[in-house]
């Protein structure tokens, strides 16, 4: 006798376990945001600029928060742009001259050739820091993007003796 009350209360167990398991397993909860989050917000990358501290000279990298469908006609304009219209932190500033402007950018295999006005060539005479400054504010902010190695200067659409050789990321 008392083995049969042993296993009907072993059955009855069993049993119930087995129901709590059918009822609880696999069931997928909905989970609700606290907000909506709309279809602009899922397209936004953030994109590395690089300017220089304003004290120390030294080139120092500015996230930026971009709509991603701004870089799908020519990621290497919009960039260039944003690095022409220069830094929202106060620490920071654009070593590239004033009124430099962008003539266009080309993707020859893994290097980009960037044309720019004269005014690039604007840096006080004498001052490399200030040259390299400009130079490697572009080259580390476009050699961010995966597909380019380097960066190859132009001035009004000729190559210049000083920038003549490509640029790769330092």
């Amino acid at each position: 006798m008392r083995k049969k009350i042993i296993i009907g209360v072993a059955l009855l167990l069993i049993i119930c376990l087995g129901v709590f398991i059918y009822f609880n397993v696999g069931i997928e909860t909905e989970y609700t945001p606290e907000a909506e989050i709309d279809e602009a917000e899922y397209r936004n990358t953030v994109v590395s600029l690089y300017f220089q501290n304003k004290e120390s000279k030294e080139l120092q990298v500015e996230a930026r928060l971009l709509d991603s469908k701004e870089l799908l006609d020519n990621p290497y304009n919009k960039l260039v742009n944003l690095l022409l219209e220069g830094t929202s932190l106060e620490t920071l500033e654009s070593p590239i001259p004033q009124d430099t402007k962008l003539i266009g950018t080309v993707l020859e295999g893994e290097c980009l050739v960037v044309n720019l006005s004269k005014e690039f060539l604007n840096t006080p005479e004498g001052d490399v820091i200030a040259r390299t400054n400009a130079i490697y504010s572009l080259v580390n902010t476009l050699t961010e993007l995966k597909e380019v190695s380097c960066v190859k200067f132009l001035i009004d659409g000729a190559e210049v003796e000083e920038l003549k050789n490509p640029f790769a990321k330092i």
